[in-house]
This record gives C-alpha cells, sequence and structure tokens, in this order.
C-alpha cells in the first residue's frame, strides 16, 4: 500500500511539474481556426473614451494541441483597438500582438476586444481594422467595426457648472453632459438641428430663473437627448440621466426633438413656461413631463413608457395639448403608469399647498396597460377647471366618471387605438390601418395643427393624436 501511495504522489508531481512548464511547446496550427464570429461590432464611443469589453471566441478544430503562432492587429500599437488573450502563457507587444499562444485538441479561448479611440476632427468617424491569426500557411481575419462620436465635454464631478452667456450647440460635435450643467443669469441655450446631446447617469440639464431653452430640431433632423451609453441594451432602460430641469421663471420651446431613458424628460417647476411640439419623450422611470404648476402648450407630442404617468401634472398651472398620444406600456415596475395624472395640490415641505388648474386636452389618445389612463386629484381649496374634447380614454369601473360630466366632450372609451408599436427600443405610436382613432378628430382643432409629427397633412380626415395614420 505504501508503494502504490508513493507511486501515485510521484505521478501527481510529474503531471503538476509538466503541465506547469514554461518550455512546453505545441505543434503550430496547421488548420484554420474556427471563430464565433467573423465581425465584431463596437458600440458607438466618444473620442478619447474607452469602450465595453467585447468577447471573440476561437476554437481549435484540430485532434492535436496546438500553438497559434501569432495573434496581432493590423495597425500595431498604433491601433485604437485594444486586445487581451485571456490566460495566455505568451508574450505580447503592447497588448495588440501575441506569440505561440497554447490551444488544447477541440478547446477554445477567449479574446477580448475594446477601444479607445484618439480625438477625431469629423463629427463620426468609422474604427476599422483586422485582428489577425498566423497558422502554418494561412493568415485568417476577424474585422472590428466601431463608430467613434466627437463630443466636447461639460464636467461637474461635485457641485454645479454654470454658464451665464448665451450658447449655441450644432451638430458638428455631440454635447455630452457629466454632473450638473446650469444656465443662469438670463443664459440662453440654443440647441440647432441633428445635434445629439448625452447625459451621464444622475446628470441634470439645468434651466435657470430667467434662462431659456430652444430646441430647433427639424423633421428627419431632430434633436437627440439621452444617456451617454451607446450599447444597444441602454438605448430600452429608464434611468440612464436624471432630468431637464426648468425653473421657475424659466422659457423653453422645443420642436422636433426625440428625449429618452431619464428619470424625468422634463421638469417643470411653478411659472415656467413652454411651448412644445413634434416631440417624443420615451422610457422614463417617473414621467416624460412632470410640472408642479408650470405653463404648457403642446402639440403632436408624443409620450410612451413611464412608470407614474406620461404626463404629471399636479400643483395646478395651466395646460393646453392638442393632437397628442400619450401611450403608457410601462411594465419594468409596479406603479400606476398613467397616461395623465391631473392635481391642484402639492406637497410642499410636509405641508399641502394649493393653485389653481387649468388644463384643455382636444384631439389626444390616453392609452394605458393599466385599467385607467386619467388620474384625478381635485382639492376645493383651489379651481381645477379640465376639459376634454374628442379623445380616447381608457377608463376602467373604479375610473373618472365621464359619462354624466360635461368637461368630457366626444369621448371614445375603451376602445383600444391599436398603436404600432410600444415597446422600450423602438416605440412607435403610429395607427394601424383598423385603428379607431382614424379619421374621426374634430377639424376645429385640428386646423389648428394642419400636419401630424410627420408633417403629413391633417386638414382632411383627420385622425385623434400626433399620428395622421
Amino acid at each position: 500500500m505504501k508503494k502504490i501511495s508513493l507511486f501515485c504522489t510521484l505521478l501527481f508531481f510529474t503531471v503538476l511539474i509538466y503541465s506547469c512548464r514554461d518550455d512546453y511547446k505545441f505543434d503550430s496550427a496547421s488548420h484554420p481556426l474556427r471563430f464565433s464570429k467573423d465581425t465584431v461590432m463596437l458600440d458607438t464611443v466618444f473620442a478619447e473614451n474607452r469602450s465595453e469589453t467585447y468577447v471573440l471566441k476561437v476554437y481549435n478544430q484540430q485532434n492535436e494541441d496546438v500553438t497559434i503562432p501569432r495573434i496581432y492587429l493590423e495597425k500595431g500599437s498604433s491601433s485604437q483597438f485594444k486586445i487581451n488573450v485571456d490566460g495566455i502563457a505568451g508574450s505580447s507587444v503592447n497588448n495588440n500582438s501575441f506569440e505561440n499562444v497554447p490551444l488544447r485538441a477541440k478547446d477554445s479561448l477567449y479574446i477580448f476586444v475594446e477601444i479607445a479611440p484618439n480625438a477625431i476632427t469629423s463629427t463620426e468617424a468609422l474604427a476599422d481594422e483586422d485582428l489577425l491569426f498566423s497558422t502554418v500557411g494561412s493568415l485568417q481575419k476577424v474585422k472590428l467595426l466601431s463608430l467613434v462620436e466627437n463630443a466636447d465635454f461639460y464636467f461637474s464631478k461635485s457641485g454645479t457648472r454654470e454658464i451665464s452667456s448665451d450658447v449655441t450647440w450644432d451638430n458638428s460635435k455631440s454635447k455630452v453632459i457629466y454632473g450638473n450643467l446650469k444656465f443662469t443669469q438670463g443664459a440662453k441655450l440654443t440647441i440647432k438641428e441633428g445635434t445629439r446631446v448625452y447625459l451621464h447617469k444622475n446628470a441634470n440639464l439645468i434651466i435657470d430663473e430667467a434662462s431659456s431653452l430652444a430646441i430647433e430640431g427639424k423633421l428627419g433632423n431632430e434633436v437627440t437627448i439621452r444617456g451617454d451609453r451607446h450599447d444597444t441594451k441602454y438605448d430600452s432602460l429608464p434611468d440612464n440621466w436624471n432630468q431637464i430641469k426648468l425653473s421657475s421663471g424659466s422659457t423653453a420651446s422645443i420642436d422636433y426633438a426625440i428625449i429618452k431613458g431619464g428619470n424625468t424628460g422634463l421638469s417643470l417647476d411653478k411659472n415656467a413656461t413652454v411651448s412644445i411640439s413634434n416631440t417624443q419623450l420615451f422610457n422614463f422611470r417617473t414621467a416624460g413631463i412632470y410640472s408642479a404648476g408650470a405653463k404648457i402648450t403642446g402639440s403632436n407630442v408624443v409620450i410612451n413608457n413611464c412608470g407614474s404617468a406620461d404626463l404629471y401634472l399636479e400643483n395646478g398651472g395651466t395646460y393646453d395639448f392638442t393632437h397628442c398620444s400619450f401611450g403608457n406600456y410601462w411594465n419594468l415596475t409596479a406603479g400606476n403608469a398613467y397616461s395623465l395624472y391631473l392635481s391642484n395640490s402639492y406637497n410642499q415641505s410636509g405641508a399641502t399647498v394649493y393653485n389653481a388648474l387649468n388644463a384643455i386636452f382636444k384631439n389626444c389618445i390616453f392609452w394605458t396597460l393599466r385599467a385607467n389612463s386619467i388620474a384625478m386629484n381635485k382639492n376645493s381649496n383651489a379651481e381645477f377647471v379640465y376639459s376634454f374634447d374628442t379623445n380616447i380614454i381608457k377608463n376602467g369601473t373604479n375610473g373618472l366618471v365621464i359619462d354624466n360630466d360635461p368637461c368630457f366632450k366626444n369621448i371614445l372609451v375603451n376602445k383600444d387605438p391599436l398603436f404600432y408599436r410600444t415597446n422600450y427600443s423602438n416605440t412607435l405610436l403610429r395607427l394601424k390601418e383598423n385603428s379607431p382613432a382614424l379619421g374621426i378628430a374634430n377639424t376645429i382643432y385640428s386646423n389648428l395643427v394642419p400636419n401630424d409629427i410627420n408633417g403629413v397633412s391633417r386638414i382632411t380626415s383627420p385622425s385623434l393624436g400626433a399620428y395622421q395614420k
């Protein structure tokens, strides 16, 4: 028994020693390698910023253990891409060239790829390079691709960065906000068509009292405001940034914007004034538009997928919305997920305050996954005036009293508007061909907004909502 035990011990250490030897050599690979993909598509990144890490898997199809003589990037040390071959006992140069990489028979290894681009001069440039694998008598390639976006960065690691002079952002460079960026002392921020604005986690764009915001997008060349994570999954998630804050006494005009993926899209203090048209707001933890007593005029506004409400309007205020589509299909967490919440009261520092509310909704659609699309919190301590004229409203048994309320006129109740696409990644609240919202809008109001969000005329047989068809 002792001899057997000694033999086993010697065998164990022999295997251990040989398995750990640095000079152990395999034959060079003589057959083609197989790859998990022939192209590695990295998401868009900003110049001077490193991307997430992407994975490429390499397979040895031979029945023998082999070495891969060389794995390297085409541009060598000048490459904007970086690679790492996990668990390699070979040599590397600048993390971009690996030699004599061992690979067991019918086994695989992982290559990790990222991009750390240099500054670029154009708005957007394509980073395009081959990852090369040399074997005996063969050279194989895997294409690496990424878009690199040039950007101006606004940093505020602690506190708030303030700008007190007029500024115009155009589409020559994207804008990236870290922390709080505030326009103050009467300064005006103008954002031109096609400009892309990115906000980092928890970031805020703040328009202070007496300052103003003008978003001047155009059809097909909208201003885009979203989180700064480019990878696809983040495009459909809420809470990637915080909010656009319009302080009391500030003003904003917004036309042709796409705003998505934050906590709240627009957050308006009392006495802020906003005109918003042809604008889409999607995927917000709280609300697409939140108001604590502001004044808003809206037309061709589309909002979807908001945890509390598409429109969350409290503390009174004055509101006039025409031809808007409020479809709330939020299902990420529990919550009311209304299309519209109206209240003339507000909790301020533990005390309830009351302010007059006056709200008008014409030729609109209110729909939700929940039983009720609209909720109202009326208090007799302040005026509560509302009017819904020619709308679709989803209303359950515990919802509003619509039939006997003269403030509701020409209401189509619980008729699904049949929106075209309602998901988070590519929502589109156009109307399907058999939608009950087609051709039933009040022409008095449609003549006030004669074209839909896509520029289609609604003079004849106008449809409810922001889309004519």
